[in-house]
């Protein structure tokens, strides 16, 4: 069956570190964040799911990250999957970030293509609201995430 995705994508959001043309940098540099939702994480592609979200990431000593793990757990959360890791976290102005061409598998489709929501500098937290990840093949109903993600230790950038 297939599944789908909307959520990060936490995170956590690429080695091969992608983020070698990005002109932000990433810290603590060298360290490998954790990702982990907070209650109320729910991603939907036709059909909503309120899940957990687990990943990982990894920041070179240059600053560049990348997510190199994500999976979903709850009822009918551990269908969904998650492919071709890395993908790479990218930084933006407002505190915007992007995880590229997340690639999900779901009960009701696939989806691929990039995530985007905010980093709460502060505190490390990623939100995603109405967060959307394309359909694939084109032309079927978008992956939706919502929901908060904790980076342990706390991730930041600098544009």
């Amino acid at each position: 069956m297939k599944k789908f995705l909307t959520a990060v994508s936490l995170t956590l959001a690429a080695t091969g570190f992608a983020g070698l043309a990005n002109a932000e940098t990433w810290a603590p540099a060298s360290s490998t964040p954790t990702l982990l939702s907070q209650p109320g994480f729910t991603v939907e592609k036709g059909i909503q799911l309120s899940c957990t979200l687990n990943g990982m990431a990894t920041i070179n000593a240059a600053g560049d990250a990348e997510i190199n793990a994500l999976s979903l757990t709850g009822t009918l959360c551990g269908l969904v999957g998650f492919f071709n890791f890395p993908y790479e976290l990218e930084g933006g102005l407002n505190d915007v970030v992007t995880i590229k061409n997340v690639d999900v598998q779901g009960i009701t489709g696939d989806c691929l293509g990039d995530l985007v929501g905010t980093l709460d500098q502060a505190t490390g937290v990623i939100e995603f609201t109405n967060a959307e990840i394309p359909s694939n093949p084109a032309g079927g109903n978008p992956c939706k995430v919502n929901g908060k993600v904790d980076t342990t230790p706390a991730v930041s950038y600098t544009p």
